[in-house]
């Protein structure tokens, strides 16, 4: 894995919590710390790639199928659930605050 120093979900990575939700071969599935809802959750590169422009397609397609498990994982979690937001920020600009690719899944009830 690539690694880079001071990276939050590098650290995350390179020792999994018992919490996440799922896990491929290149990506992880973590609820998020600050939820905006319930069932928030982060689907995270296990390498640091800085945005979605950078990741290797090969990991781009294992965490996109993360992520659609997961969502469905929710669904059953959350039977409540009315609809799903998958949102990527990249950049400052656009609100990045961490700069390692990272998916957010945003059940909307």
């Amino acid at each position: 894995m690539c690694k880079k120093e001071g990276c939050v979900f590098c650290e995350i990575a390179s020792k999994l919590p018992d919490n996440i939700l799922g896990e491929s071969k290149y990506a992880y599935a973590l609820p998020d710390h600050k939820p905006i809802t319930e069932g928030h959750t982060l689907i995270i590169t296990k390498d640091h790639y800085e945005n979605f422009m950078n990741v290797e397609s090969e990991a781009i397609k294992d965490a996109s199928v993360l992520a659609q498990e997961t969502a469905k994982k929710l669904l059953s979690m959350y039977p409540n659930i009315q609809g799903i937001n998958y949102v990527s920020n990249q950049g400052a600009k656009a609100k990045q605050v961490v700069f390692h690719f990272h998916l957010h899944i945003i059940p909307k009830y």
